[in-house]
């Protein structure tokens, strides 16, 4: 079982390698629909207003999450975020976004992918002789 998390912005919360791909509202709401009814839906989305619009446009209960995100090993990352930055963020919240206002991704996560290396490990001791 591959867990399918959600999450309201397209950031990076631990290590691995991640492919964002830009996705339909029709193709992200089925996707959200089929992974709620697999049992394999985790919502760490943090504002009800983008619960809500997930909600309407999936048609499955979406609740709110404000935890840290946890990753397994592999998953699908779901994302529906704002178009826009909130200027103010006091204002994050209580805004009330329009449904064109919000586009969609999806990715894959993989904690321990080995054919990457974007920099040495610094967290290793060093080998001086």
């Amino acid at each position: 079982m591959t867990a399918t998390i959600l999450l309201n912005s397209s950031m990076m919360p631990d290590e691995g390698l991640y492919i964002l791909r830009r996705v339909s509202r029709e193709f992200f709401a089925e996707l959200i629909a089929d992974a709620h009814r697999r049992g394999e839906l985790q919502s760490y989305v943090g504002y009800a207003e983008t619960a809500q619009h997930i909600e309407r446009i999936a048609r499955v209960p979406i609740p709110v999450n404000r935890a840290s995100t946890q990753l397994p090993d592999q998953a699908l990352i779901a994302v529906c975020k704002l178009k826009y930055r909130v200027a103010d963020p006091g204002a994050k919240g209580k805004l009330q976004p329009g449904e064109d206002d919000y586009e969609y991704y999806v990715a894959t996560y993989d904690r321990n992918h080995l054919r990457w290396r974007i920099v040495n490990d610094e967290s290793q001791p060093s080998q001086a002789a």
